[in-house]
């Protein structure tokens, strides 16, 4: 979804009409009958609208928009005006005008469109998206790779790699050191620059980000060997049984366990990429192109050495020249009975938070 700015016109507000210089006399009082006033900020006016050339056949575009609207109300549980009494088309405009207000609703973003279906018959659909900025999920692993180092710590890194078990495996979040990944392959390009840096002489640069590269792909073949162990795949709800949260940063990994543990119970069969939009979407050049979810959604090495900065202006010049972007979206055609609305992004975006305060605590580990 390409996100763009709204352009809005900017009228200017009405001021009081300039008048002449009156008599010095004292004019008579003027007052309006009250019922007029009170008629005139009741009464309801019709929008004024840009008729199209053509409009479609009155009667099947009534029938088949207000059965389809129907089926929409009772989806979601909306009380709904009856507009049907009113002219066409200012019918049909006046009650999408109310289902774009009603359908607004905190955290979601929903698309009404008007469709002609393949039959001919008109019908409303809802395209459900989170109402949120595009962002960046990098999770990284070295992280995690330096409390297994220290032996107080070694509590803390059980339960953090139990839970990237868990979006690893049951997620399905991409691991930069498997191959035919979108990361996999940043570094190895970042690895060819590397060494034409030092080609170019730069020692000092190329000594640094060449040990941080050797340390990324050790600590990460370190880390992705501890996930994929049954006791860290099977077995969080012990982990966190004989854990022992004494300091602040324990208190927040044993939430973060919590948080996944939870998730994995309330929707075991779930994954992050399930409702992924853009499935079917035709790519003719590389502009036009999407930035796909295993893209952007990734486990990585680190967030703060020389390699980590090298890769955030990759990613993000990649990114730049895509026209928009895949996220989870759910689809609804209402041209039938539709059963009562359950959240079916409910998953990702428990999950996204869950990716949220994980980075969160990583980034401050002690």
């Amino acid at each position: 979804m390409e996100t763009t700015s709204a352009n809005r016109t900017l009228y200017q507000r009405p001021r009081q009409a300039a008048r002449c210089a009156g008599s010095p006399a004292k004019s008579a009082t003027l007052r309006a009958p009250a019922p007029a006033a009170d008629g005139f900020l009741r009464h309801s006016f019709t929008p004024m609208y840009a008729p199209a050339p053509e409009l479609p056949s009155r009667s099947a575009t009534e029938r088949d928009f207000f059965k389809s609207r129907s089926y929409l109300g009772n989806h979601y549980g909306l009380e709904l005006t009856d507009f049907r009494s009113l002219p066409y088309p200012y019918n049909v405009l006046m009650a999408e005008r109310e289902l774009h207000c009603k359908l607004r609703v905190k955290d979601k973003y929903r698309h009404l469109t008007i469709t002609a279906q393949e039959n001919g018959e008109v019908c409303l659909t809802i395209a459900e998206t989170f109402d949120e900025d595009f962002c960046l999920y990098y999770i990284p692993v070295m992280p995690i790779y330096q409390l297994w180092q220290n032996e107080a710590h070694v509590p803390c890194a059980e339960l953090l790699t139990a839970v990237c078990a868990y979006l690893y495996a049951g997620a399905g979040i991409s691991y930069y050191r498997d191959e035919d990944t979108y990361m996999y392959s940043n570094y190895e390009v970042m690895e060819d620059w590397i060494n034409d840096d030092w080609n170019d002489g730069e020692e000092d640069e190329y000594a640094l980000e060449k040990a941080d590269l050797e340390n990324a792909k050790l600590q990460g073949d370190f880390m992705q060997a501890k996930m994929m162990e049954p006791r860290f795949r099977q077995s969080l709800d012990c982990l966190i049984t004989h854990f022992n949260a004494v300091s602040e940063f324990e208190k927040d990994c044993l939430a973060v366990a919590h948080t996944c543990l939870q998730l994995g119970k309330d929707f075991p069969d779930a994954n992050l990429f399930q409702h992924a939009s853009l499935q079917d979407y035709e790519v003719e050049d590389y502009q036009d192109n999407y930035v796909g979810m295993q893209e952007y959604i990734s486990f990585i090495g680190s967030v703060n050495d020389h390699l980590s900065e090298r890769l955030k202006s990759m990613v993000n010049d990649d990114f730049n020249e895509r026209a928009r972007y895949q996220e989870p979206e759910t689809i609804t055609c209402f041209n039938r009975v539709q059963s009562a609305y359950t959240d079916e992004l409910a998953y990702e975006q428990r999950a996204f938070g869950l990716i949220d305060d994980l980075c969160t605590l990583l980034y401050r580990k002690p």
